[in-house]
């Protein structure tokens, strides 16, 4: 049986987890205008320093977006469990709603802890493609 609170769970995690597969829609977004880019710079021969700042530019605007997103996948994570407890202890911890924001607010790290956060998420792989191909080829031609 589903109680009002965990339906309200359920809820949530439904609107998290479209949120999070938006989230990496618009990341893919970044990485196509990325490559259109790219194509424009050897098209009508733009510099190097300027394609390879907005390669950098775009690259770490992914960076931020996947942390951000991450952020999410960190809630949805936090309700599974909720909504994961046994039957005896659900009844009392799914009462408690999970609140998103107070959570980040109280949580939030320090800028230069922020910016670290930011870095790491810029070197995962899936991050780091297409940007370091797109700056290699740059370089090369």
């Amino acid at each position: 049986m589903i109680t009002d609170s965990k339906q309200l769970l359920v809820e949530q995690w439904h609107t998290l987890h479209n949120n999070h597969e938006t989230y990496e829609n618009y990341a893919l977004i970044i990485k196509l205008v990325a490559t259109i880019v790219t194509l424009i710079a050897f098209t009508f021969s733009v510099t190097t320093f300027v394609t390879l700042s907005i390669l950098a530019i775009l690259w770490l605007q992914e960076a931020i977006w996947k942390t951000f997103q991450q952020r999410t996948a960190n809630a949805i994570l936090t309700i599974e469990d909720k909504l994961a407890l046994p039957e005896e202890e659900q009844i009392h911890e799914s009462n408690k709603p999970y609140l998103v924001y107070k959570h980040w607010r109280e949580n939030r790290p320090k800028t230069n802890e922020l910016i670290t956060e930011y870095l790491r998420s810029s070197i995962k792989p899936t991050v780091i493609y297409p940007y370091l191909p797109l700056m290699l080829l740059t370089l090369i031609f």
